[in-house]
């Protein structure tokens, strides 16, 4: 079974019970991966983190429960997973512009996000260079947040004088980016770090043990989404296909090694490392 195929028996999942508790641990058995590694594979590919997808699709439906049925909102509201009318209401506006009451006195436009469907598409000319290292432990040190959106810690960061901070005890401005996964509710708990041997006041730590790394590159212009498409490319075409797999149990986090980010040049050069637990035969 393929990844497109694992991903679609989620989406089938979630769809079966979007007015019940979505269970990390079916999605984990039907995507045959850690929920982690699940959340940040299905983030990097939809552009959306799974929670928030599943919002909307819920959003949606409760959108067609309104004008269909003459169901009660705080009903409507309670089978989609609300505890309250106001939550549901906030939410319900967020997503629709609109609130439940003007979506049952009609004439409103409203926003209907559709199931997600994988497809594995493959253009064979077009090559993907990679390469494998073994690295033994090492540290990286920094600033480690969850907010609310990804990419999040990298304005905390410029904000706060992290990144002069950094530059003055090591020499060099933050240049790598840890991604440790997604939570329940769409936050990005993710670290902007350096490599280096010591651990340094005021900064986080975070140890990787020894292990096998995949590196690939995102060389091109930022507007044209140039790691987005990378990452897309490596979850949708590369694993599928190659013999490699991301690791497992450990769950460790992957890094993006920023060697070059100019947003007025319009220029980056960005190396994706992924460790990898196991080669499938």
């Amino acid at each position: 079974m393929d990844w497109a195929e694992r991903i679609n028996r989620v989406m089938d999942y979630v769809e079966e019970h979007l007015t019940e508790n979505i269970s990390e641990e079916e999605v984990a058995r039907l995507a045959a991966c850690p929920y982690p590694m699940f959340q940040h594979g299905f983030a990097q590919a939809a552009g959306v983190s799974f929670s928030e997808y599943v919002r909307r699709r819920r959003l949606s439906m409760a959108a067609w429960d309104l004008q269909n049925t003459r169901d009660r909102v705080i009903d409507i509201a309670a089978k989609y997973g609300y505890e309250s009318p106001d939550a549901f209401r906030v939410a319900f506006v967020r997503l629709h512009g609109v609130t439940p009451a003007q979506v049952r006195r009609g004439g409103v436009t409203l926003t209907f996000y559709c199931r997600l469907r994988f497809e594995l598409s493959i253009k064979g000319v077009e090559s993907m260079n990679y390469t494998v290292e073994n690295r033994p432990p090492f540290r990286v040190v920094g600033i480690r947040r969850t907010t609310p959106y990804g990419g999040g810690t990298w304005a905390v960061v410029k904000a706060d004088g992290s990144n002069e901070r950094m530059k003055a005890l090591c020499g060099r401005f933050f240049d790598l980016g840890l991604c440790f996964g997604f939570g329940p509710d769409g936050s990005d708990d993710y670290m902007c770090a350096v490599e280096w041997p010591e651990e340094l006041p005021g900064f986080d730590t975070y140890d990787y043990p020894e292990s096998t790394w995949l590196r690939f590159e995102a060389r091109g212009r930022i507007s044209e989404g140039v790691l987005t498409d990378a990452w897309r490319r490596i979850n949708e075409e590369f694993f599928p296909q190659s013999r490699y797999l991301k690791c497992g149990y450990r769950c460790l986090p992957t890094i993006e090694k920023y060697a070059e980010w100019d947003e007025e040049a319009d220029r980056c050069r960005v190396e994706i490392w992924i460790p990898v637990d196991e080669i499938r035969g």
